[in-house]
């Protein structure tokens, strides 16, 4: 788990990784969260720059969200009042591991790519995940997505900050241990967005790697992030991979979880 020479990490809160992997990955999480909660008063543990925070707002949840990196808990309550929602978006900052709020507050929460950041000295994925519990109300649905497979570990990941990859059933167990009941889980990213990966994104974090942060958010992730027409098609595209969703061969995984007690 070495990163390769000259991509070196990322500080947190500075940038965030986009383009239409992430696009479909939001997509996939809204779409499974909908299906077990159409309404109520929800949770975005670990927002970031907030897109799917306002995705859920524009969907008609009372939303609350919160993020570690002070830099993004601020962009996000810009973009409430730019976009309109900051009537249904509450955004403050906090870790996924200490949660602000009293014990039942939510109906449903969302934590997308936030567990794998986790680090031991915070407690842990497993802190985190207990407080999941905590605040959800009994019978509340938990969504949650993490990057699969420590195989696939590569300069990326040292890139993003990441803590580690999960295997399928250890992350089923994080969940079960806390207390929830595992209702579905979803593979992501096999075959196209592992060869997305491979051929793209990949390569061109490797080719930036010397560039000032400036420079490489103005070139997006890929010529397809630096296009929304052409991003929406790529997303599109990367839904062939839900017929794979049951083997643990792609590169991210969700899992749908209920708080039963």
């Amino acid at each position: 788990m070495v990163a390769e020479a000259g991509v070196a990490p990322t500080h947190w809160g500075e940038c965030e990784i986009r383009g239409p992997v992430h696009l479909f990955r939001e997509r996939l999480l809204l779409r499974l969260f909908r299906r077990l909660l159409p309404a109520g008063k929800v949770l975005d543990a670990g927002c970031g720059s907030g897109s799917l925070a306002l995705d859920l707002c524009r969907a008609g949840y009372a939303v609350e969200a919160v993020e570690d990196s002070a830099e993004f808990a601020a962009l996000v309550g810009v973009k409430a009042q730019r976009f309109g929602v900051a009537d249904r978006l509450r955004v403050q900052r906090a870790s996924v591991t200490d949660l602000p709020f009293a014990n039942g507050s939510f109906a449903g929460l969302l934590c997308g790519e936030v567990l794998e950041h986790v680090v031991p000295e915070a407690g842990g994925d497993q802190a985190a995940v207990r407080e999941f519990h905590r605040v959800l109300q009994p019978g509340g649905i938990c969504v949650a997505s993490v990057p699969l497979n420590p195989r696939l570990w590569d300069h990326t990941d040292e890139w993003a900050r990441h803590v580690k990859r999960y295997q399928r059933s250890e992350f089923v167990d994080l969940f079960a241990s806390a207390g929830f009941v595992v209702e579905r889980v979803r593979v992501w990213g096999f075959p196209l967005g592992r060869l997305y990966h491979r051929l793209l994104f990949a390569p061109w974090l490797a080719r930036t790697a010397g560039q000032d942060l400036i420079s490489r958010e103005a070139r997006a992730d890929t010529r397809a992030g630096r296009s929304r027409i052409l991003a929406e098609a790529v997303a599109l595209f990367l839904r062939f991979d839900e017929l794979f969703a049951r083997f643990a061969w792609g590169r991210g995984i969700v899992l749908c979880a209920r708080r039963v007690d």
